[in-house]
C-alpha cells in the first residue's frame, strides 16, 4: 500500500499524475503564441506581433498580427452548450411525507432558509425536496453546468466535493490537478498549494476507507524557504491555521469516499481520463500558421502599387526636393503631385498594379484541417456552420428533425457526456444527504432525479403537443407533463398548477351530471299516458 507523504510538491509532480494540462488550458484560451515555436520565432524576427500580449507599442512597429482561428475553443464548448441547456430541476424520488416533519431536528431545520417565526415562510412543507433545493442553491448549481463540462473536457477530468459546515450543505467543484488517488483504490488526497500569513503551505485533505468506515483527515505541511519541500505542521498549529476544531473524523458504515471524480474518455491507458484537445495542438498550429502566412503575403503584396514613366518619376523627385529639401532620407513623394501629370509617348502616365489577393494562401488547406479536427473529436461540422451561417451569410430554416440529423455526431457525444454528468451529480447529492442523515433520521439518503429536456430548442407548440400526447397515451404522469412543459417553473408553482388541474377535473358539471330521473321530476313511472287510461 502506497500513500503519498507529500514532502515534495512541484509542477513535475502534477504533470506526472495529470499530464500537460496547462498546455490544453492555453490551447482552449487561445494563448497559442506561448505554445507554438513557429509563432515565437516570427515574433522574435519582427515579422508578426501578438498585440494582446506585447501591447500597442510593439504592434505599431509591426503591422501583421499573429492570427488565431481557435477551433480548440469550440470542441469542448459545443457539447457543453447542448448538455447544460438540457438539464432541468433536481427533485426527490420520494413522495411527500408529513410525518417526517415531526421528527426533523433543529439542525436540519436551520439548514433550510426561512424566517424564524410562525409565518408561512418559516414552514417546511416537503423536507426532502426543500433540502435538495437548498443544496442546489448553496452550490449555485444552475450557473455551474456550463463551466463544469467545459473544464472537464479541457482538463480531462473534474473533481466534486461535498461539505457540511457553517455555510450549509453544498457541492463544490475542483480542477483535476488537485486530485491524487491512492494506488490501492481505497482513498484519495486533495492537495492545495496555499499561502497562509505570507507563508507557503500544502493543505492535504485525505479520505481513506478503513475497516471501521471512512476516515477523513486534514494534513498541513509547511514549505521551505524558496524550495518545493514540505514538513508536517503540529496538530494544534494546523487547527489554528485551518480554522478547524478537529482534523480527523470517522464515518462509520461508509465504504466509499465522499470525493467523486469524473474522467473524460477514460481508458486503461488513461485511467484519470484525457483532454478532448489531446492531439489537436499540431493541427491548430498549422491552421494558425497558414492564416498568418497568408496575412504576411497580403501585407507585402496586397497593397496597390503605382507604375510611372521615368519622366514622371523625375518630376516627382524634383517636386519632393523643392518641398522637403535635399535632406529627404525617407525619399518621400507627395501623392498630391500625381493629380496632374504628363503623358509619355505611349499615352500613359501611370498604372496601378495590384495582385489578385484571392489567390493568396491555401485557405482550402485550413478547411481540410478543421474538418480533420472535428472528425477526430466527434464534433459535427454543422455545429460550426450554425455559428458561421451558410455561404449566403444566414443559416437556412430547418425543421427540428433535419437539425437533429445534421448535428447527429455532436448530439451522440453530448448524450454520453450528459449521462455521465447526471450520474456524477447524483452521487454528489447522495453524499451530501448522507452527511445530513448522520444526525437526522428523517432525512433519506437518495440519488435524486434530474429532469432532462431536448438538447435542440423546439417550438413551444411542439413541446406541448409532444408531452400531451404522451400523457393521453398513459406514457407519463400529469406531474411529469407539467414539469416538462414548464422546465423553469418553481416547485411551488408546479404544485399549485397540479392542484388547480385536479380541482378542475373533479368539479361537478350542473348540467352534464344530471340523470334521466332528474329530468322527469323524480317520478317513479315514466310519462306514458297511464293517468289518462285510469280515468
Amino acid at each position: 500500500m502506497s500513500i503519498p507523504k507529500w514532502d515534495k510538491f512541484d509542477k513535475k509532480v502534477i504533470e506526472s499524475f495529470h499530464g500537460p494540462i496547462d498546455k490544453y488550458r492555453k490551447l482552449y484560451e487561445g494563448e497559442h503564441v506561448d505554445l507554438f515555436p513557429r509563432a515565437q520565432r516570427l515574433i522574435q524576427q519582427g515579422e508578426i506581433t501578438d498585440a494582446i500580449k506585447d501591447g500597442n507599442y510593439v504592434a505599431q512597429q509591426v503591422q501583421t498580427p499573429y492570427l488565431v482561428a481557435n477551433v480548440s475553443k469550440l470542441i469542448p464548448e459545443i457539447p457543453a452548450v447542448f448538455v447544460s441547456r438540457s438539464l432541468g430541476k433536481v427533485t426527490t424520488s420520494f413522495m411527500r411525507n408529513p410525518d417526517a416533519l415531526k421528527q426533523v431536528s433543529s439542525d436540519t431545520d436551520d439548514m433550510i432558509e426561512g424566517t424564524k417565526d410562525d409565518s408561512f415562510n418559516a414552514e417546511i412543507i416537503d423536507l426532502q425536496q426543500e433540502l435538495i433545493e437548498q443544496i442546489e442553491k448553496n452550490s449555485n448549481l444552475r450557473m455551474e453546468h456550463m463551466p463544469n463540462i467545459v473544464q472537464q473536457q479541457v482538463d480531462g477530468g473534474l473533481v466534486g466535493c461535498v461539505w457540511l459546515d457553517e455555510r450549509g450543505p453544498r457541492i463544490e467543484f475542483k480542477q483535476r490537478d488537485v486530485y491524487y488517488p491512492h494506488d490501492d483504490g481505497l482513498g484519495v488526497d486533495l492537495v492545495y498549494d496555499r499561502k497562509i500569513e505570507d507563508e507557503r503551505y500544502l493543505h492535504v485533505y485525505r479520505e481513506r476507507v478503513e475497516k471501521e468506515g471512512l476516515v477523513t483527515e486534514n494534513i498541513l505541511m509547511k514549505g521551505s524557504d524558496g524550495g518545493d519541500t514540505f514538513e508536517p505542521v503540529e496538530e494544534a498549529e494546523a487547527k489554528e491555521l485551518l480554522g478547524l476544531k478537529e482534523l480527523k473524523k470517522t464515518f462509520k458504515g461508509r465504504k466509499r469516499p465522499f470525493v467523486v471524480y469524473w474522467p473524460n474518455e477514460k481508458t486503461f491507458m488513461n485511467p484519470l481520463g484525457r483532454s478532448c484537445l489531446k492531439g489537436v495542438e499540431g493541427k491548430q498550429d498549422e491552421i494558425n500558421w497558414t492564416l498568418t502566412r497568408a496575412s504576411l503575403i497580403y501585407e507585402r503584396n496586397g497593397k496597390p502599387r503605382i507604375a510611372v514613366s521615368n519622366e514622371v518619376f523625375r518630376r516627382l523627385t524634383d517636386l519632393a526636393i523643392e518641398r522637403y529639401g535635399e535632406n529627404n532620407p525617407e525619399a518621400k513623394l507627395d501623392h498630391r503631385d500625381l493629380e496632374i501629370t504628363t503623358f509619355d509617348e505611349h499615352g500613359k502616365a501611370l498604372e496601378v498594379i495590384q495582385i489578385d489577393t484571392s489567390k493568396i494562401g491555401d485557405i482550402q488547406t485550413v478547411r481540410h484541417l478543421m474538418q480533420q479536427v472535428l472528425a477526430e473529436t466527434r464534433t459535427s461540422s454543422k455545429a460550426i456552420d450554425y455559428y458561421l451561417g451558410e455561404s449566403t451569410g444566414t443559416a437556412t430554416a430547418q425543421s427540428g428533425t433535419a437539425k437533429f440529423y445534421d448535428l447527429m455526431t455532436s448530439i451522440i457525444k453530448a448524450e454520453q457526456i450528459q449521462g455521465e454528468y447526471i450520474y456524477f451529480l447524483q452521487q454528489l447529492f447522495e453524499n451530501v444527504l448522507w452527511l445530513i442523515a448522520q444526525d437526522d433520521d428523517s432525512v433519506k439518503i437518495e440519488a435524486p432525479d434530474i429532469a432532462v429536456r431536448s438538447m435542440i430548442p423546439i417550438a413551444r407548440k411542439d413541446l406541448i403537443e409532444e408531452n400531451m400526447s404522451a400523457y393521453r397515451e398513459g406514457a407519463q404522469s400529469l406531474e411529469t407533463t407539467v414539469r416538462n412543459i414548464n422546465p423553469l417553473a418553481s416547485e411551488e408553482w408546479i404544485q399549485q398548477e397540479l392542484e388547480r388541474l385536479e380541482m378542475e377535473s373533479t368539479t361537478t358539471n350542473s348540467i352534464g351530471g344530471g340523470s334521466l330521473s332528474n329530468y322527469l321530476d323524480n317520478r317513479d313511472q315514466p310519462l306514458t299516458g297511464g293517468e289518462e287510461n285510469e280515468e
